[in-house]
């Protein structure tokens, strides 16, 4: 039960936010969306950025199935394609909300998408231990950072330029090493 109903108001939020804009959206609106109170919302989530948070890599996740990819690049394209094809969401977000909170929904997705074990596939292979983890969290960091410019600018690029440049970057970046 628990775990239904913190998906049902991640899914709430969602709804919600492809209607109404970021600061309309209250925790009783979701909440009454639920038929929960507004004390169930606070058993689950801190705060509506919390929510935000775990929302998005919920919705993204499930609706397009990018850590069932087989590489990185795939992956990647998938999580693009479902940007793009949510910029209301994304966009509204963004005018709404101060960036660092959807870098901070976004940077979890990509950086587990970094992680070996979800890659047999991949050109993303860091090695174990401390540099290893540098590399992974400073590239994940430096791929929301662009990820973000991208939503920001309209998604001008279209998702295979943007995946061609990441792909070259993390290539050159890993088989340097």
């Amino acid at each position: 039960m628990r775990k239904n109903t913190e998906t049902m108001l991640c899914i709430a939020f969602m709804e919600l936010l492809g209607k109404c804009p970021f600061p309309k959206i209250t925790i009783q609106k979701i909440a009454e969306q639920c038929g929960v109170n507004r004390q169930t919302f606070y058993y689950y989530f801190d705060n509506i950025y919390d929510l935000m948070k775990k929302a998005f890599e919920y919705k993204l996740i499930h609706e397009s199935h990018m850590y069932d990819e087989p590489s990185w690049e795939s992956a990647m394209r998938r999580f693009l394609i479902w940007m793009k094809e949510n910029r209301l969401i994304i966009k509204n977000i963004l005018s709404n909300v101060e960036s660092k909170y959807l870098r901070q929904a976004i940077y979890p997705i990509i950086y587990k998408g970094m992680t070996n074990e979800y890659r047999p596939n991949r050109i993303v292979y860091v090695e174990e231990g401390q540099m290893g983890e540098f590399i992974r969290h400073f590239m994940a960091i430096g791929i929301t950072q662009y990820v973000l410019e991208w939503a920001e600018s309209d998604f001008k690029e279209s998702v295979d330029e943007v995946i061609h440049k990441l792909f070259t970057i993390l290539k050159k970046v890993y088989q340097a090493r």
